[in-house]
């Protein structure tokens, strides 16, 4: 029976829509709005979710939308260059990133090849199988825990999962990014930027990315890019996303642990700098206020005083019974206590225990990058691995050095409180408790150790100024070096080194900073890992080469649309919008050798053809995309505002059938292109859509398409492929139930 166009929905939304695409997997559709705003709709106008802009991205339109290939994920891309991938199940935002640059065009591509065996762990099969289950860190290390107390303060950035959940993918697939600017970035699985190209480089001049196209096994890419006066593709040879796909699925997934890692790290040390401020900052801006009425050095002057005289000076009683206050003592002591054993088991359980997880990550790429005819190719760097290594070693060591300092401390300040806590006693006149009254020669020594540095200062974070620093451990939670060096007299390793700097040198040798502080420490190895990924990018932009330019038009500016899509390995079909009233269909076959035998028709369409019109006029294209391989998909009117417009499927053997071949050397322009009527085609399908349009979304896949009206608020949802009796049923029910909802879209024509 022959198929028909069915409308199933007519809605008004609120907010202008920007852009819609359909889901090849699942009858869901993406839509945006000038807001900002992203919904989920299903085929029955059922709204899923809707996901409001990040707060840092407001006032931002929305300048693409893509689904993953497998419909799990959904990219966003916003005019500021922000790209948030969105889990559709949950909403939640799996991952955030920002191109420095406008976005024109955003897709996601996948390989179609056979599935391979990803990931695969076999105890038996290490040896045979090394690289083809390259990641063996699952039997021994588990992915770090979540950290609630970050929850709420870490808003987009939670990536809990990422590793499981990109690892759902059969498929070696990229997500391609285009600006305005000329660069095209791909990113493995979304993920990983693997490439950066900058396309006006070869041109010479300041082009727009219009469309990227990859072939089927992705070894050929076309970009086609816009000036103010051309339309220019240029074919580019990516073999190496065909030959070393493998590689860099295994790279990605240690790129993927590692970034992971690293956040992971980077929240436990923001929690323990809120924290441990939070605790520490009132206490200390009471002592900055007393530093301030007293000379350079008086506040330890005035602290050992009444250690060892138990004499009051006027400043200090004044800062003791109305700032500091017994009460207050009391409470910040048990504070501090139960912060430092916090911090302890951050140290201990998080940074160190997951900051080794990074060496194992980084000591698998490094044997990677050992077989060089597979990772070198791909730039593996040995040697930027190793620094890497060493800067993840120095992490974990200042980690230690940390835990060993609150050891210390710990002994220290419960020293220091039990006794000021016993002068604020007799101060008061109360009675002083034999446990605390009681004080050993140790605790005079633990109390002047603490004293020891009350009247050194320094920065806060990335404030101005200094502050008073009561003890020793905030220092290592800021982006400055240490005010308080730990003392390593005494240390045999050390000493060691000393005398041998020929291991002191050695790569293999962890360095141990004295002068840096743990967040200086840890930014030094964020940086390092990052150096390790960013050589691949260089190395493989090295390698995809432009190999010939073709279909360079003319044409008015702004009108440019274009499709494509493969019908082979080696075959793919292109249609690009050259003017209001017409477009160039092109057949493009690639060899091996990146040649390209081209072949192109002009399409036009008038509405004469058409049983409801009488005129003789040329239709204008408002929008076309590929159906499927074998169907084009246009939305044509009458002319501007009229509300005569048509949803046409064009069939495409007899188009193909009339295209000629050009020289893609002389240009289009300079070649014979014959003109077709898409009117004259017969076995089209075309619907009446009765109002001014905009644009449409079409999913073969799903057999449906969504019409945007002309003022971007109202849209028609059809099903595309319907049997001609379940129109007319649907019809009739309708009248049946309300005669003021009667269809008038009764002009379906098969011809």
């Amino acid at each position: 029976m022959s198929h028909t166009i069915k409308q199933l929905e007519e809605k008004n939304v609120v907010s202008e829509i920007s852009c819609m695409v359909w889901s090849n997997r699942m009858d869901l559709v993406a839509l945006a709005n000038i807001k900002g705003e992203v919904a989920l709709h299903r085929l029955t106008w059922t709204k899923a979710w809707v996901l409001n802009p990040p707060k840092d991205v407001k006032a931002q339109t929305v300048k693409g939308i893509s689904w993953r290939p497998d419909g799990k994920v959904l990219a966003v891309a916003y005019s500021n260059g922000t790209v948030l991938l969105i889990n559709i199940e949950t909403k939640a935002i799996v991952l955030s990133f920002k191109v420095n640059d406008e976005i024109s065009f955003l897709s996601w591509v996948q390989e179609k090849t056979e599935v391979k065996q990803q990931d695969v762990f076999n105890l038996n099969e290490v040896e045979s199988e090394l690289l083809k289950s390259i990641d063996l860190s699952k039997p021994y290390l588990r992915d770090p825990p979540p950290v609630s107390p970050l929850e709420d303060s870490i808003n987009f950035e939670d990536i809990k999962g990422l590793t499981s959940f990109l690892q759902e993918q059969a498929e070696f697939n990229l997500l391609v990014i285009g600006t305005k600017e000329g660069l095209v970035h791909l990113r493995v699985f979304g993920c990983w930027k693997c490439l950066s190209l900058k396309v006006s480089d070869y041109f010479g001049y300041q082009c727009s990315i219009k469309n990227v196209h990859f072939t089927e096994d992705l070894s050929k890419m076309f970009i086609t890019v816009e000036d103010k006066e051309n339309v220019t593709t240029v074919l580019f040879n990516s073999e190496i996303f065909k030959t070393h796909s493998t590689e860099l699925y295994h790279v990605t997934m240690k790129y993927i642990k590692l970034y992971e890692l690293v956040l992971y790290l980077s929240k436990i040390i923001t929690n323990i700098t809120e924290t441990w401020e939070s605790i520490l900052l009132q206490f200390d801006q009471k002592l900055s206020k007393y530093a301030s009425q007293v000379p350079e050095g008086g506040v330890t002057a005035d602290f050992l005083e009444l250690l060892m005289f138990g004499t009051f000076t006027e400043q200090m009683e004044e800062f003791l019974m109305h700032d500091l206050t017994k009460k207050g003592l009391e409470k910040f002591g048990q504070t501090m206590e139960f912060s430092y054993s916090n911090i302890q088991s951050y140290l201990i359980k998080h940074i160190i225990k997951y900051a080794q997880n990074g060496t194992y990550y980084l000591a698998e790429l490094k044997g990677m990058s050992q077989f060089e005819e597979r990772y070198g190719v791909i730039g593996l760097n040995t040697d930027e691995i190793q620094q890497a290594i060493r800067s993840n070693g120095a992490f974990i060591i200042k980690a230690g050095e940390m835990q060993q300092i609150i050891n210390h401390s710990v002994i220290n300040y419960k020293a220091f409180f039990r006794w000021l806590y016993g002068s604020i006693l007799r101060l008061m006149d109360e009675h002083v408790p034999s446990e605390v009254q009681k004080m050993t020669q140790q605790d005079l020594s633990c109390i002047a150790e603490f004293l020891q540095h009350f009247d050194n200062y320094g920065k806060v974070g990335n404030k101005k100024g200094s502050t008073f620093i009561m003890e020793r451990i905030r220092q290592y939670m800021v982006d400055d070096d240490l005010t308080i060096k730990p003392d390593m007299t005494g240390n045999e390793w050390t000493q060691f080194l000393e005398e041998n700097n020929c291991l002191k040198s050695n790569e293999n040798v962890l360095c141990h900073y004295l002068d840096k502080s743990l967040v200086q420490v840890f930014n030094e190895m964020k940086r390092s890992v990052e150096k390790v990924f960013e050589t691949p990018v260089q190395k493989i932009s090295e390698k995809v080469q432009p190999v010939n330019t073709f279909c360079s038009l003319k044409l008015q500016p702004m009108i440019a649309r274009v499709s494509s899509i493969n019908i082979s390995k080696d075959i793919l079909l292109m249609a690009l919008q050259k003017s209001p009233k017409s477009l160039y269909f092109f057949q493009i076959n690639i060899d091996n050798s990146c040649q390209c035998l081209v072949r192109c028709g002009n399409i036009f369409f008038t509405k004469s053809p058409f049983q409801e019109c009488e005129f003789d006029e040329i239709l204008n294209i408002i929008d076309v995309k590929f159906y499927s391989t074998s169907i084009l998909s246009l939305l044509l009117q009458e002319g501007p505002n009229s509300d005569r417009a048509v949803l046409l499927q064009l069939p495409m053997s007899p188009v193909l059938q009339q295209l000629a071949e050009v020289d893609i050397y002389a240009g289009i322009n300079e070649s014979f292109v014959p003109d077709i009527n898409g009117s004259s085609i017969e076995q089209k399908v075309f619907r009446n859509v009765d109002m001014p349009v905009a644009e449409f979304s079409v999913s073969g896949s799903r057999r449906v398409s969504i019409v945007l009206g002309e003022n971007r608020r109202k849209i028609k949802l059809f099903e595309m492929e319907s049997e001609e009796d379940e129109e007319e049923d649907a019809e009739m029910t309708s009248m049946i139930k309300d005669d003021s909802m009667q269809d008038n879209f009764s002009n379906v024509s098969v011809e």
